[in-house]
């Protein structure tokens, strides 16, 4: 399965965007200049995908949430949260990854309160952009 996926991601860009069915790995959308736009990105100094990137972190840090049962149980671990920005601006969760559960919740919750934002375009049209986004927990002292 991990060998098909990555022929599929080396075929990519050879790939026609004229498809609905489109979607740019973060790598490819960045190499192309295709990121999507977060809100108040556009007077932002940074280039797109900088500044992408740090309100992307801003905001994980900002809703970041221990929950109270992974307190009580001491549960640590990282969960890797793969998602794509779609064609409307909107979060989609593909795969979610690792820890336990309760945490594995957390981090949906986290990246499902992501703002709606201009998606990424290839041209003038609108294209889908995956992230994979590891959100590690370590206990409060």
């Amino acid at each position: 399965m991990k060998k098909l996926l990555l022929i599929l991601l080396a075929l990519l860009p050879l790939l026609s965007f004229s498809q609905d069915g489109i979607i740019l790995s973060q790598e490819n959308a960045n190499e192309k200049g295709i990121t999507p736009l977060w809100p108040k990105c556009n007077k932002s100094r940074q280039t797109p995908t900088q500044c992408f990137d740090q309100k992307l972190r801003n905001h994980i840090i900002q809703n970041f949430e221990y929950p109270e049962l992974a307190v009580s149980e001491a549960l640590e671990g990282t969960v890797t949260v793969e998602f794509i920005i779609n064609k409307k601006g909107k979060v989609e969760i593909l795969e979610v990854k690792g820890a336990h559960r309760y945490l594995q919740r957390e981090a949906i919750r986290i990246v499902r309160t992501i703002p709606k934002m201009e998606p990424g375009k290839w041209g003038n049209k609108p294209i889908s952009v995956a992230y994979v986004v590891p959100i590690t927990f370590r206990k409060p002292q």
